[in-house]
């Protein structure tokens, strides 16, 4: 009996992994245009952040946790400033930042070519904290992920950031800095418009006729 009950703890726990690690689930912020993978369904919240100016703006985080581990993303209102990049809201967000720790990482990010910056952080009770934060359409995007000293870096939640127009069409740039548009997006845009930029052939960067 020892044996068979042995074997079923064993089956038990080969298939659940599988299950476990396929939890992470892409979530969809219509309201603040982006979409991210997090452990479950994030709990939503109405906040304030205090911008470079010293005002405070609206914001509203998107938080998860797993086994002790903290994934936030706060999604701040800049609907006053017309710049469509506007380096100082997230210049900004990382000065706050490297005040939480010590910084054993700190350079420049971009995600679709949309620039922002990265931090890693050890936190004094040891904690690491791996930060990304980008501006684009009137959004501030903070990444905030806190995970213990043994965890794995959090590419999954750090890296997956995708940030979406007004039709819910990812929003991508060229090295030029012109907005484009893959085909793959297309098809997956909700009935996004095409774009007067360039439209790319799935994720090469060869462009299609118009």
């Amino acid at each position: 009996m020892r044996m068979a009950g042995s074997i079923f703890v064993f089956f038990a726990l080969v298939f659940a992994q599988p299950a476990y690690a396929q939890a992470w689930t892409s979530f969809y912020g219509e309201e603040d245009r982006f979409a991210i993978g997090f452990p479950g369904a994030p709990t939503i919240e109405e906040t304030e952040w205090i911008d470079e100016n010293g005002m405070a703006r609206s914001a509203r985080t998107y938080s998860a946790e797993r086994s002790g581990n903290f994934y936030t993303l706060i999604a701040v209102n800049y609907d006053d400033i017309e710049e469509n990049i506007y380096h100082p809201a997230y210049e900004h967000a990382a000065a706050v930042y490297r005040e939480m720790g010590e910084v054993t990482f700190d350079d420049h990010a971009a995600t679709d070519r949309i620039d922002g910056h990265q931090l890693q952080i050890t936190l004094p009770d040891g904690r690491r904290l791996y930060f990304a934060a980008h501006y684009h359409g009137k959004r501030l995007y903070i990444l905030d992920a806190n995970v213990s000293a043994r965890s794995a870096p959090p590419g999954q939640f750090q890296q997956n950031l995708q940030i979406v127009d007004e039709e819910g069409v990812r929003v991508r740039y060229t090295n030029e800095g012109e907005r484009m548009i893959r085909t793959d997006d297309l098809q997956q845009a909700l009935g996004g418009p095409i774009e007067g930029g360039p439209i790319f052939e799935g994720a090469s960067d060869t462009p299609v006729e118009q």
